[in-house]
This record gives C-alpha cells, structure tokens and sequence, in this order.
C-alpha cells in the first residue's frame, strides 16, 4: 500500500479536526468504518444490492429535487418531448446513484484498484506536455466527479491539488475529506486556492483541480457565457491563474464505460502561451462541457440550483 502524504495545516484539514468535539470524532470514525467496510464488498453488491434500492428510493421515494432538475431539464432542452426529458430524469438518478456509491466506495482501497476503475485515454502525451511545470485540470459535475482525483495518480511528478468547498456539517466535511485523501492529493479549501498557488508555485509542480460548474456568489460584474441555451455564470478562478501565471489549462472529460468503470480524456484549452482575450478560456470550457451534456445529458447533476442568477435585462431580451 502505498504512503499516503499527511494534510497540512493549509488545507484546513487538520484545523476542522481539531476542531471536532469527542463524540464527533467518534461518529467520523463510526462513520469511517462503515464507509471502508462498504468499499471492500464485491462490485455487484455495491452498485446492485445496494444501488437498486438507493435508485428507487431517490427516484421514486425521496423524488429528490425533482421539480429542480425538470425544470433544469425543460430550460436546457427545449426541443426535446416531455417523455425525452422525463426519461434523462429516471437516468439521472440512476447516474447519481452509482456516484454516491463511487464516492463511498474510494474509502482507503488501493491506488490499482482505483486505476482499474479511472483509465485515462491520453494520459502519456498530456504528461509529457506539462512535465516540470504547473497547470489547471478543469471538470465538472459530470459523470464520475469524486473521482476526478484519481488523476494524481497517474502524473506521478506533480501534487494534485483538489480544490474543494467545506461543507457545514463538520462531521461529514473531515468523512468526506478523508475518502477523497489519494496518493500524491492534497485537498485546498475555495477560499485558499489563490494563496496556497502563490505560496507554492515555485515548489514541486501542481495541478489544480477545479470542478468549475458550481454556482458562483453572486457579483455585480459577472461574464455571462451562453450555455445550454441559458445565459450563465461561472467561476472565473481558473482562468485567472491561468492567465496571470501563464498556466496550461485541461478539460477532463470522463465516458463511462459501465457501471462504476470510466475512461477519462485531457483536452488542451490553453497551452499557457497562446495571447488570449478574457474569457476566452472559460467559454471554450463552456463549450466543451455542453459538447459533453448534449451527448450523454443524464451523466450531468442536474439536481444542482445552477442558474439562481439573474441576466441583466439587456440580455434576457436577446433570444439564444
């Protein structure tokens, strides 16, 4: 088993642990141990014995956010019949299904089991292109994103950094950390993304991971970017530190192959040299992620409250 490197105090990690009372600790640790029994039983009594009935209580129980991802749904596609969009539903929470069970799944197995179930289609030449330097790993909330930081291990030269947000619960956000905690992974919370790039840019080479489809804190000088014909916001970050540090930038694109198995493909964006106007590398983001959603739309979550920001005006007039 290979050694797994400590958190530092910069990740917040160790900080948030400390912070646990007893009887929270206790409860990771419960928790911990339920997960990593989980995660050892054979692939057909997680994702069958157990997925069934996960599926049928979210999809036909719990109905979990269903108005929101109908709606998201009807926005998105607005050509498709009502019985298309219901049909993306039912397969949307058998898609969520088998990644919550991924997620629980990773706690504390192996760095080759973790490879049998993330291939990588182009890893070499990506290796070879962004050897000795840092660069930005874009993804989304599409298809297996818990496992997104299995990417570390296969570019053995370089820290994967794991940009994450904390979750309140405390409990669930250490849980959480901890399945998440790979070989070469160091998690970083949002907020210290920036600092912990500048402070250690000049070090070993990073890779910043950045799942850029969240909704971002509103601001009143937002980029609105067309995307699943819906005026949209996103994250800038990456495109910050891209530009400002002359960064390679990646799409990470993963196909399921079948169930609990993917295959992921690295898509330059961004070669850290090319002159290029603001924005730019976030709307060819856009447009690779909607290339991905329009081909297999149930891999999306669409369960998330992704456009709760309103356009100005001047640009809901204007038909997409």
């Amino acid at each position: 088993m290979p050694i797994r490197p400590t958190q530092n105090n910069d990740t917040g990690m160790d900080r948030r642990e400390k912070d646990l009372s007893f009887w929270q600790k206790v409860a990771v640790e419960v928790l911990w141990i339920i997960c990593r029994g989980f995660a050892l039983m054979p692939h057909f009594v997680r994702h069958t014995i157990f997925g069934v009935p996960i599926y049928w209580l979210l999809c036909y129980v719990l109905r979990y956010r269903r108005k929101v991802i109908m709606s998201n749904l009807h926005n998105s596609f607005p050509d498709k019949s009502e019985k298309e969009l219901r049909h993306i539903c039912r397969l949307t929470y058998r898609n969520l299904t088998e990644q919550i069970i991924n997620m629980i799944s990773q706690s504390g197995v192996s760095d080759q089991v973790l490879l049998r179930r993330m291939q990588f289609s182009n890893a070499e030449p990506t290796i070879a292109a962004v050897e000795g330097q840092n660069a930005v790993f874009m993804t989304a909330h599409y298809g297996p994103w818990e496992a997104g930081s299995t990417v570390s291990l296969a570019f053995k030269d370089h820290t994967f950094v794991a940009v994450y947000h904390e979750l309140e619960n405390k409990v669930f956000d250490v849980l959480i950390k901890r399945i998440r905690q790979h070989t070469n992974v160091e998690l970083v919370s949002m907020k210290r993304m920036m600092r912990h790039f500048i402070d250690n840019r000049n070090k070993r080479p990073m890779i910043l991971g950045l799942i850029s489809d969240q909704n971002p804190t509103w601001r009143p000088n937002f980029h609105w970017y067309n995307f699943l014909h819906q005026w949209t916001a996103f994250y800038n970050g990456a495109e910050l530190l891209a530009t400002k540090y002359k960064l390679p930038v990646y799409y990470f694109s993963p196909r399921r192959i079948k169930q609990g198995y993917y295959v992921g493909t690295f898509t330059l964006i961004h070669d850290g040299k090319e002159p290029i106007d603001e924005h730019v590398i976030t709307e060819r983001y856009t447009k690779l992620l909607e290339k991905d959603i329009q081909e297999a739309p149930e891999m999306w979550m669409w369960s998330h409250r992704r456009w709760k920001h309103t356009p100005p005006e001047e640009l809901q007039a204007q038909k997409i």
